[in-house]
Protein backbone atom coordinates (compact mmCIF):
# COMPACT_ATOMS: atom_id res chain seq x y z
CA UNK A 1 0.00 0.00 0.00
CA UNK A 2 1.15 3.57 -0.38
CA UNK A 3 1.65 5.76 2.34
CA UNK A 4 -1.50 7.55 2.42
CA UNK A 5 -3.25 4.49 2.58
CA UNK A 6 -1.26 2.95 5.06
CA UNK A 7 -2.24 6.02 7.07
CA UNK A 8 -5.68 5.81 6.43
CA UNK A 9 -6.11 2.71 7.42
CA UNK A 10 -4.53 3.52 11.02
CA UNK A 11 -6.73 6.06 11.27
CA UNK A 12 -9.75 4.20 10.65
CA UNK A 13 -8.41 1.85 13.80
CA UNK A 14 -6.80 4.39 15.85
CA UNK A 15 -9.24 7.85 15.75
CA UNK A 16 -10.00 8.15 19.46
CA UNK A 17 -6.21 9.16 19.67
CA UNK A 18 -7.31 12.91 17.80
CA UNK A 19 -9.84 15.02 18.19
CA UNK A 20 -10.68 18.36 16.35
CA UNK A 21 -8.59 21.39 17.38
CA UNK A 22 -11.20 23.42 16.05
CA UNK A 23 -14.08 22.10 18.07
CA UNK A 24 -12.59 19.54 20.31
CA UNK A 25 -15.22 17.19 18.68
CA UNK A 26 -14.08 13.60 17.78
CA UNK A 27 -13.38 12.72 14.42
CA UNK A 28 -15.99 10.80 12.60
CA UNK A 29 -14.82 10.45 9.60
CA UNK A 30 -11.87 9.09 7.47
CA UNK A 31 -11.03 8.90 4.01
CA UNK A 32 -7.76 9.16 2.04
CA UNK A 33 -8.14 12.45 1.92
CA UNK A 34 -8.29 12.87 5.85
CA UNK A 35 -10.13 13.15 8.90
CA UNK A 36 -13.85 15.47 9.56
CA UNK A 37 -15.36 15.90 12.70
CA UNK A 38 -18.92 16.33 13.10
CA UNK A 39 -19.01 20.02 12.89
CA UNK A 40 -17.87 19.33 9.38
CA UNK A 41 -14.24 20.44 10.26
CA UNK A 42 -11.67 18.98 7.67
CA UNK A 43 -8.09 18.19 7.60
CA UNK A 44 -5.68 17.29 5.13
CA UNK A 45 -3.70 13.86 4.48
CA UNK A 46 -0.61 14.38 2.92
CA UNK A 47 0.52 12.45 0.23
CA UNK A 48 3.12 10.64 2.29
CA UNK A 49 0.97 9.90 5.11
CA UNK A 50 0.73 13.03 7.20
CA UNK A 51 -2.20 14.46 8.90
CA UNK A 52 -2.15 18.43 9.19
CA UNK A 53 -4.02 19.36 11.53
CA UNK A 54 -2.46 22.82 12.30
CA UNK A 55 -5.04 25.84 12.41
CA UNK A 56 -2.84 28.57 10.79
CA UNK A 57 0.76 28.38 9.90
CA UNK A 58 2.95 27.73 13.10
CA UNK A 59 6.33 30.02 13.90
CA UNK A 60 9.37 28.03 14.40
CA UNK A 61 13.23 28.03 14.17
CA UNK A 62 13.98 25.23 12.69
CA UNK A 63 14.61 25.24 8.93
CA UNK A 64 15.25 22.41 6.54
CA UNK A 65 19.29 22.76 6.72
CA UNK A 66 19.01 22.34 10.72
CA UNK A 67 16.72 19.54 10.50
CA UNK A 68 18.74 17.61 8.18
CA UNK A 69 21.78 18.07 10.07
CA UNK A 70 19.70 17.59 13.45
CA UNK A 71 18.97 13.96 12.13
CA UNK A 72 22.52 13.47 10.87
CA UNK A 73 24.06 14.27 14.51
CA UNK A 74 20.99 11.88 16.00
CA UNK A 75 22.16 9.04 13.39
CA UNK A 76 25.48 8.80 15.12
CA UNK A 77 24.10 7.52 18.49
CA UNK A 78 24.34 11.13 20.16
CA UNK A 79 21.23 11.86 22.27
CA UNK A 80 21.01 8.02 22.90
CA UNK A 81 21.95 7.38 26.63
CA UNK A 82 19.33 9.94 27.30
CA UNK A 83 16.86 8.21 25.48
CA UNK A 84 18.31 4.78 27.05
CA UNK A 85 17.38 6.41 30.59
CA UNK A 86 13.94 6.70 29.86
CA UNK A 87 13.73 3.32 28.67
CA UNK A 88 14.46 2.31 32.10
CA UNK A 89 11.24 3.41 33.07
CA UNK A 90 8.60 3.49 30.01
CA UNK A 91 6.40 0.75 29.51
CA UNK A 92 7.52 -1.65 26.15
CA UNK A 93 3.45 -1.33 25.22
CA UNK A 94 2.98 2.34 25.88
CA UNK A 95 0.85 4.41 24.02
CA UNK A 96 3.41 7.17 22.86
CA UNK A 97 3.45 11.17 22.14
CA UNK A 98 6.19 13.46 21.26
CA UNK A 99 5.98 16.49 22.03
CA UNK A 100 7.64 18.21 19.66
CA UNK A 101 8.97 15.69 17.49
CA UNK A 102 10.85 17.22 15.30
CA UNK A 103 12.44 14.48 12.15
CA UNK A 104 11.52 12.00 13.93
CA UNK A 105 14.56 10.53 15.52
CA UNK A 106 14.14 9.40 19.25
CA UNK A 107 10.73 7.83 18.57
CA UNK A 108 12.73 5.81 16.00
CA UNK A 109 15.53 4.38 18.35
CA UNK A 110 12.84 3.81 21.06
CA UNK A 111 11.16 1.88 18.26
CA UNK A 112 14.32 0.02 17.50
CA UNK A 113 15.09 -0.48 21.12
CA UNK A 114 11.98 -2.46 21.39
CA UNK A 115 8.90 0.12 22.38
CA UNK A 116 5.89 -1.75 20.45
CA UNK A 117 3.35 0.56 21.07
CA UNK A 118 0.91 3.15 19.22
CA UNK A 119 3.02 5.98 18.99
CA UNK A 120 2.23 9.76 17.62
CA UNK A 121 4.71 12.44 16.64
CA UNK A 122 3.95 15.34 16.02
CA UNK A 123 5.90 19.20 15.10
CA UNK A 124 4.49 22.52 14.21
CA UNK A 125 7.64 22.20 11.62
CA UNK A 126 6.10 20.61 8.50
CA UNK A 127 9.43 20.64 6.96
CA UNK A 128 10.16 18.22 10.62
CA UNK A 129 7.50 16.34 10.03
CA UNK A 130 8.13 16.13 6.09
CA UNK A 131 11.37 14.69 7.30
CA UNK A 132 10.37 12.27 9.79
CA UNK A 133 7.87 10.68 7.57
CA UNK A 134 10.54 10.55 4.99
CA UNK A 135 12.90 8.06 6.80
CA UNK A 136 10.59 6.55 9.78
CA UNK A 137 6.64 6.15 8.38
CA UNK A 138 6.93 2.82 9.99
CA UNK A 139 7.97 3.86 13.38
CA UNK A 140 4.94 6.41 14.00
CA UNK A 141 2.12 8.27 12.96
CA UNK A 142 3.64 11.73 12.31
CA UNK A 143 0.76 14.78 12.27
CA UNK A 144 1.92 18.70 12.01
CA UNK A 145 0.08 20.22 15.11
CA UNK A 146 0.24 22.89 17.41
CA UNK A 147 0.48 22.28 21.27
CA UNK A 148 -1.10 25.44 22.19
CA UNK A 149 -4.35 23.95 19.89
CA UNK A 150 -3.93 20.10 21.05
CA UNK A 151 -5.97 17.86 18.55
CA UNK A 152 -5.37 14.67 20.41
CA UNK A 153 -7.83 12.42 22.78
CA UNK A 154 -8.60 12.82 26.01
CA UNK A 155 -7.16 10.46 28.47
CA UNK A 156 -5.30 8.33 25.20
CA UNK A 157 -2.06 7.63 25.92
CA UNK A 158 0.13 6.66 28.36
CA UNK A 159 3.45 8.44 27.88
CA UNK A 160 4.04 11.93 26.68
CA UNK A 161 7.55 12.75 25.87
CA UNK A 162 8.69 15.85 25.87
CA UNK A 163 12.36 16.30 24.96
CA UNK A 164 13.91 19.69 24.69
CA UNK A 165 10.61 21.40 23.88
CA UNK A 166 7.66 23.67 25.51
CA UNK A 167 5.47 22.30 28.04
CA UNK A 168 1.71 22.34 28.46
CA UNK A 169 0.93 20.38 31.67
CA UNK A 170 -2.93 21.36 31.58
CA UNK A 171 -3.29 19.45 27.83
CA UNK A 172 -0.97 17.12 29.79
CA UNK A 173 -3.15 15.93 32.15
CA UNK A 174 -5.69 16.22 29.65
CA UNK A 175 -4.38 13.47 27.29
CA UNK A 176 -2.52 11.01 29.49
CA UNK A 177 -4.23 7.80 31.19
CA UNK A 178 -5.03 8.14 34.69
CA UNK A 179 -1.50 6.59 35.41
CA UNK A 180 0.11 8.32 32.19
CA UNK A 181 3.43 9.35 32.61
CA UNK A 182 5.54 12.92 30.89
CA UNK A 183 9.03 12.45 30.36
CA UNK A 184 10.57 15.59 30.27
CA UNK A 185 14.38 16.45 29.78
CA UNK A 186 15.41 19.65 30.47
CA UNK A 187 19.44 20.59 29.41
CA UNK A 188 21.36 21.36 32.83
CA UNK A 189 23.97 23.62 33.73
CA UNK A 190 27.02 21.93 32.20
CA UNK A 191 24.99 21.27 28.86
CA UNK A 192 27.35 21.96 25.49
CA UNK A 193 29.33 24.16 28.29
CA UNK A 194 32.37 23.89 25.55
CA UNK A 195 30.39 25.22 22.81
CA UNK A 196 29.19 27.97 25.16
CA UNK A 197 32.28 28.94 26.94
CA UNK A 198 33.67 29.10 23.22
CA UNK A 199 30.75 31.23 21.83
CA UNK A 200 29.83 33.49 24.77
CA UNK A 201 32.53 33.17 27.69
CA UNK A 202 29.79 32.08 29.76
CA UNK A 203 30.53 28.93 32.28
CA UNK A 204 26.81 28.10 32.61
CA UNK A 205 23.01 28.92 32.79
CA UNK A 206 20.25 28.15 34.71
CA UNK A 207 16.90 26.16 33.86
CA UNK A 208 15.98 26.38 37.41
CA UNK A 209 12.42 27.67 36.79
CA UNK A 210 11.51 24.94 34.42
CA UNK A 211 12.18 21.95 36.62
CA UNK A 212 11.04 23.80 39.60
CA UNK A 213 7.52 24.60 37.27
CA UNK A 214 7.38 20.87 36.73
CA UNK A 215 7.90 19.81 40.34
CA UNK A 216 5.48 22.13 41.15
CA UNK A 217 3.05 20.16 39.08
CA UNK A 218 3.90 17.11 39.66
CA UNK A 219 5.47 17.46 43.60
CA UNK A 220 6.08 13.31 43.69
CA UNK A 221 8.47 13.35 40.80
CA UNK A 222 11.49 11.33 39.67
CA UNK A 223 14.58 13.70 38.98
CA UNK A 224 17.57 12.03 37.36
CA UNK A 225 20.74 13.70 36.15
CA UNK A 226 22.25 12.32 33.05
CA UNK A 227 25.80 13.18 32.22
CA UNK A 228 28.24 12.17 29.14
CA UNK A 229 30.90 12.97 27.20
CA UNK A 230 30.93 12.92 23.32
CA UNK A 231 34.10 12.82 21.06
CA UNK A 232 33.40 14.78 18.05
CA UNK A 233 34.66 14.64 14.44
CA UNK A 234 34.57 17.90 12.36
CA UNK A 235 31.23 16.36 10.79
CA UNK A 236 29.56 15.87 13.82
CA UNK A 237 30.91 19.39 15.53
CA UNK A 238 29.25 21.31 12.03
CA UNK A 239 25.80 18.93 12.49
CA UNK A 240 26.43 20.35 16.09
CA UNK A 241 26.67 23.85 15.80
CA UNK A 242 24.45 24.24 12.87
CA UNK A 243 21.74 22.16 14.94
CA UNK A 244 21.52 23.96 18.32
CA UNK A 245 20.01 26.78 19.01
CA UNK A 246 22.98 28.15 21.18
CA UNK A 247 24.73 29.22 17.64
CA UNK A 248 21.40 31.09 16.82
CA UNK A 249 22.61 34.24 18.01
CA UNK A 250 25.87 34.00 17.12
CA UNK A 251 27.82 36.16 14.12
CA UNK A 252 28.64 34.29 10.80
CA UNK A 253 32.44 35.37 11.81
CA UNK A 254 31.95 33.65 14.93
CA UNK A 255 30.18 30.53 13.58
CA UNK A 256 33.30 30.48 10.85
CA UNK A 257 35.59 30.69 13.75
CA UNK A 258 34.48 27.60 15.57
CA UNK A 259 34.17 25.79 12.49
CA UNK A 260 37.89 26.29 11.64
CA UNK A 261 38.79 24.95 15.39
CA UNK A 262 36.31 22.18 15.89
CA UNK A 263 36.07 21.17 19.42
CA UNK A 264 37.22 17.63 20.29
CA UNK A 265 34.91 16.66 22.78
CA UNK A 266 31.07 18.09 24.09
CA UNK A 267 29.23 17.68 27.53
CA UNK A 268 25.74 16.23 27.29
CA UNK A 269 24.30 17.23 30.82
CA UNK A 270 20.56 17.03 31.34
CA UNK A 271 17.38 16.43 33.82
CA UNK A 272 15.02 14.11 33.30
CA UNK A 273 12.29 14.52 35.09
CA UNK A 274 9.06 12.12 35.67
CA UNK A 275 5.73 12.03 37.49
CA UNK A 276 4.49 9.77 39.43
Amino acid sequence: MKKIERSTVYLEENLALLQCPVCKEAFQEVSNQGVKCANNHHFDLGKKGTLHLLLKGGQNDYDKSMLSSRKALADTGFFHPILDAILKHIPQDATLLDVGCGEGSHLHYLTEQGLSGKKIGFDISKDAIQLAAAHFFDDAFWCVADLAQSPFGEKQFDAILNIFSPSHYQEFNRVLKPEGRVYKVVPDTDYLIELRQRLYGERAYENDDVVARFKEVYPDCIHEHVRYEVALTEDTFRWLVEMTPLTWGASEADIESLLEKPLKTITVAVSLLINR
